[in-house]
């Protein structure tokens, strides 16, 4: 071929990479995959948070048992306070942690003979990120009841 004349557009090099097209419609499929994966996320993260609060609650409730077989009371304490060796928060830190703990005396009763162990979402102290709707705060009492606020937990 002459150099003058170029070689006819077919007869070029194929050109390597994507299309603007190409690479929207990959974009597109990623977003969409992202969006139904995150209400999935969403959840493991709320039962995640819920186990972490049970499993405070029986600690606490622990505690209370083994002061209680020591002073025949159990003994009180709010979110936020550091009451002796009763934990007031779920996690490792309080900036970690899903729930804060109180401890009550059971409605119509008196510490020396019932404690209620309480575990509020999201409380001042702790994570105020996390929240639990379906549930809010979580109860356990020295008697062995396990309730929530919310119906549908």
């Amino acid at each position: 071929m002459n150099d003058m004349n170029p070689p006819p557009r077919h007869l070029k090099s194929p050109s390597y990479g994507f299309t603007l097209l190409e690479v929207m419609i990959v974009v597109g499929i990623v977003v969409i995959m992202g969006s139904m994966g995150w209400n999935g996320y969403r959840h493991i993260v709320q039962k995640t948070g819920r186990a972490e609060g049970r499993a405070a609650l029986l600690q606490v409730l622990l505690q209370e048992e083994r002061h209680y077989a020591y002073h025949h009371r159990y003994q009180g304490f709010t979110a936020g306070s550091a009451t002796g060796s009763f934990k007031w928060y779920s996690g490792t830190t309080p900036e970690t942690s899903a729930y804060a703990l109180s401890a009550r005396a059971c409605d119509g009763e008196t510490l020396s003979t019932c404690v209620l162990v309480k575990a509020t979402p999201g409380a001042e102290g702790v994570n105020r990120s996390y929240s639990d709707a379906e549930c809010g705060a979580l109860y356990l009492d020295s008697r062995g009841s396990l309730r929530a606020d919310g119906k549908d937990c």
